[in-house]
């Protein structure tokens, strides 16, 4: 564990040295030229591998220098020396057991004496299979002396067994005598000219020793067998790189990280300028077995009800809501609390190998996470202006939707008011069902595509995490999980849930309300003449129409009252007026009184006080009233009567 964390922090802790001790100021680099920019990159990368070289020696960890950034891929030079000792025809299988045998002896004798011991116990002890399982072993523990010496023995215990052979091919290949793996694949494909794992053997073996055309052949010819084969595909990805051809170099790569994935083949990626979705090219194995674990733990169960599309099943969704509510929050619960990591959980993984497929394991839940990011949303950015206006549109037609106020009942009761109120229930109704009915079908049609594609996220994350079991893995998984009910509690709330309009509680119907309001009779209508009079009733005047009456009069002390038969609303005033003759040219009155208004409800609705005067000649007179009102304010008129009328009516107009 140690090592790999080293295989992650190495370049990182280097880049971030060389880049604090060396970075110019803001000012320098905003003063740099594009040619000089790049060339204080290209310093910065170097001083970057150059750190983690350093690092690298002082922690004993061996660096795959393929992942620096400042690493340049070159194809291998040809080592004409090493290509003239491969034979020009094929050993016998005598002639490669002397020569292993006398390769053997060389190694031996440049190995420490105990090395060389310690694999002469282990070789006397075990027969050719287990030695072979156990050369690998010492491969994979960085031990590639003991290794190869150890599948030597193993080899010439087994000696008629091809994958002996061929494995001592491959330690050849990777431990830098690839003329020497030749001369046995030469004997090998005689026996066998179209296996695949011997062409791949061949194919490496030239490409170390820099003959390129030889290498691409045999390559060609595995590929040909067994397309998927990854170090294939892999090596003709590096020569077709090497040719700077890009698009023929992403194919084959493509190829290998459909089986395999190496970070050097990543970083070889991004050096040719490409990128590459692994998710994407992992989906296209057919052989891959995808657990539907959504399913299989139960998170189908949790379905949201279908949405309500009007105000009248309001009332059953919220109580259906309100249960499922409890369990999405009870879930949501239980899974965060199980996402924990103990100490000990910790401490195991830390003591457990990183596996094979780890690195795949990172690279797939980064790729599965960005590709899911925007779709685990119920309300998409885009989303937004739509719905804003299908709300504001909503809230503007109610607002222009004016109930008409009902008038007094004549035989009194409130039958007229409630028929009114059922008549303001069916303008307002079919408003906020329309709203309903849009908006949470918009909802429900992103319920169903959203939690298709969480039910896609969760089975992908279980998939990927079992490559490389771990608890961090395992844990993680159940935090997803957790964001899942997390989803599901926000998606909730988007659901609109608007009750009937209070003016539909009324247990009436339409055609009850249209028979209440005509058979109310509209008295402004027709109007006969004969009710519209004035009365003078002694001391007292009685005025009169359809609409309203009033009663005013006294003398000194004066008193009124003002009915409107339309509205409801009523006026009581009090106050004083006196008559004045002067020598019987002119006649005055006066009055000035205190008035209280009161609305349909009997409610107050204004008081202040009103006053009017006139004067009248033989040749016509001069009438004015004004009212001063605490809610109303101050309104005056003035009007002329006779030979007057023109006059006064001219200067008001002025």
């Amino acid at each position: 564990m140690q090592k790999f964390l080293l295989s992650l922090l190495v370049p990182l802790a280097a880049a971030a040295i060389a880049h604090a001790q060396s970075m110019p100021d803001a000012s320098r680099l905003a003063k740099m030229s594009p040619a000089e920019l790049e060339a204080y990159r290209q310093q910065m990368l170097k001083a970057a591998s150059s750190r983690a070289k350093q690092l690298a020696a002082q922690n004993n960890f061996k660096l795959d220098e393929t992942l620096l950034p400042d690493y340049e891929a070159r194809p291998p030079v040809k080592d004409l020396k090493r290509l003239a000792l491969i034979p020009a025809v094929a050993p016998s299988m005598a002639q490669l057991t002397a020569g292993v045998r006398n390769t053997e002896r060389q190694l031996e004798g440049l190995t420490p004496p105990a090395l060389v011991q310690e694999v002469r116990t282990m070789t006397a002890k075990q027969d050719g299979p287990t030695l072979q399982g156990s050369a690998i072993g010492q491969w994979m523990n960085g031990n590639p002396v003991q290794a190869l010496l150890l599948q030597m023995e193993a080899t010439m215990k087994s000696s008629g067994n091809v994958k002996a052979w061929n494995n001592l091919a491959a330690f050849y290949n990777m431990t830098g005598l690839e003329h020497k793996a030749v001369p046995i694949l030469q004997q090998l494909l005689q026996q066998a000219p179209a296996n695949p794992m011997l062409l791949n053997n061949m194919g490496q073996a030239y490409l170390g020793l820099g003959d390129l055309g030889k290498a691409k052949d045999y390559l060609q010819q595995c590929l040909a067998v067994d397309a998927l084969n990854p170090e294939a595909n892999r090596s003709m990805g590096m020569i077709a790189a090497f040719a700077g051809q890009a698009d023929e170099a992403m194919q084959y790569f493509g190829k290998e990280l459909e089986v395999a994935m190496r970070r050097s083949t990543l970083a070889r990626i991004k050096g040719i300028g490409r990128s590459v979705n692994i998710t994407a090219i992992r989906n296209k194995r057919k052989d891959i077995p995808h657990r539907d674990l959504f399913t299989e733990i139960g998170l189908d169960r949790f379905q949201i009800p279908t949405l309500p599309k009007s105000s009248d099943e309001t009332a059953a969704w919220t109580a259906q809501r309100d249960v499922l509510a409890k369990s999405i929050a009870a879930e949501y619960f239980f899974w965060s609390q199980a996402a924990g990591l103990s100490d000990e959980e910790r401490k195991a993984d830390g003591r457990r190998s990183p596996g094979l497929y780890a690195d795949l394991a990172d690279r797939l839940l980064s790729e599965h996470g960005n590709e899911y990011a925007p779709l685990l949303g119920l309300i998409r950015k885009e989303d937004v202006p739509a719905l804003d206006e299908m709300i504001r549109s909503y809230w503007k037609k109610l607002g222009e939707a004016v109930c008409p106020q009902a008038p007094p009942d004549p035989e009194g009761g409130d039958r007229l008011v409630l028929a009114y109120a059922k008549k303001c229930c069916d303008m307002h109704k079919p408003i906020v069902d329309a709203y309903m009915n849009q908006r949470n079908a918009f909802v429900e049609q992103r319920l169903a595509l959203t939690i298709a594609n969480w039910k896609s996220y969760i089975n992908g994350c279980v998939d990927i995490a079992s490559l490389a079991p771990t608890n961090a893995g395992r844990k993680s998984v159940y935090r997803v999980v957790a964001s899942y009910f997390s989803f599901l509690g926000t998606a909730l709330q988007a659901v609109a849930e608007e009750p009937p309009p209070a003016e539909c509680m009324i247990k009436m119907t339409t055609e009850e309300a249209d028979a209440i309001i005509a058979a109310n009779h509209d008295i402004d209508i027709n109007c006969p003449e004969w009710l519209k009079l004035k009365l003078g009733l002694g001391a007292f005047t009685l005025q009169a129409d359809c609409s309203q009456f009033s009663v005013d009069g006294g003398e000194g002390l004066l008193v009124g009252y003002e009915k409107n038969f339309k509205t409801g609303t009523y006026t009581i005033s009090a106050g004083v007026g006196d008559k004045v003759d002067f020598k019987e040219i002119v006649e005055s009155e006066f009055s000035e009184m205190a008035y209280v208004s009161f609305d349909n409800n009997n409610q107050v609705s204004d008081y202040g006080i009103k006053g009017s005067a006139t004067a009248a000649t033989k040749i016509g007179g001069v009438e004015g009233t004004y009212t001063l009102g605490v809610n109303s304010g101050f309104n005056a008129a003035v009007n002329g009567k006779g030979v007057l009328k023109s006059l006064v009516n001219l200067s008001v107009q002025q």
